[in-house]
């Protein structure tokens, strides 16, 4: 583990020094631009076999475990080789591969949030977030509403939930297995993410910032805001007004 969060620091140091100085100089002296192959190796991380197998685990770590083909922008560029990935919702990893058949990977796109990509219709974006009653975190999230104003998101996690064993004849006992975990973030203002409860009062107490804009939807909706659909609609309103 040690290995693999040294590796990760460095690579990151090693990006952030790429975009900010531009391409290395050659041996003739000539600062060139590196091919877009040199760059597709760039955004990857190299990481070892996994040991431990998930056979026994109830479950998936994936909510999709095919490869698909991706979008992904590298420090504002967007990368024009064929890129497939899918996204580990246990280990918080979009694992890549360049053939879509194989089954495995031991390739990762870089963590940093100047690296974006687009799975099918999923946009996701590595970014920093706050949990009720926890401490600040970093992941990916779902881009589901960019707007000048308020942008929404969604954050999909596989829990790992280990094996119980019935004390009694009137417990149950549970094998290990993979839980999903679903939550949702504001972000006012281009300020930092934060979450949100999918309800009336939760909603209403996050975008105090445009109070009378909400009371004045719901009231003409009648909504409950218990849906991610319902929220679009209501950014959508407060975007237009």
């Amino acid at each position: 583990m040690k290995k693999y969060l040294l590796l990760l620091t460095l690579h990151a140091f090693y990006f952030t020094s790429f975009a900010q100085k531009g391409p290395p100089i050659g041996t003739n002296g000539v600062r060139s631009d590196s091919r877009l192959s040199d760059l597709f190796e760039n955004i990857k991380n190299r990481v070892e076999d996994q040991k431990t197998s998930v056979d026994q685990i109830k479950g998936s770590p994936y909510f999709d475990e095919s490869f698909k083909l991706a979008e992904v922008e590298y420090f504002g560029k967007i990368l024009k080789d064929q890129i497939y990935l899918r996204y580990n919702a246990y280990s918080d990893e979009m694992e890549m591969v360049s053939n879509p058949q194989l089954k495995n990977s031991e390739t990762i796109l870089i963590k940093n949030n100047k690296v974006a990509c687009i799975i099918g219709e999923n946009a996701y974006r590595y970014l920093g977030y706050v949990d009720e009653n926890e401490t600040p975190a970093v992941g990916y999230v779902l881009e589901l509403f960019k707007g000048e104003k308020l942008s929404f998101y969604e954050r999909n996690e596989k829990v790992y939930m280990g094996a119980t064993q019935a004390r009694t004849s009137l417990e149950r006992s549970f094998p290990a297995r993979f839980v999903d975990k679903k939550k949702f973030y504001f972000s006012i203002e281009n300020g930092s993410l934060k979450e949100v409860k999918l309800n009336k009062k939760k909603v209403s107490n996050s975008l105090k910032a445009y109070d009378e804009d909400v009371k004045n939807y719901i009231s003409a909706s009648k909504t409950k805001l218990k849906s991610k659909e319902d929220v679009l609609q209501l950014l959508n309103f407060i975007e237009k007004n």
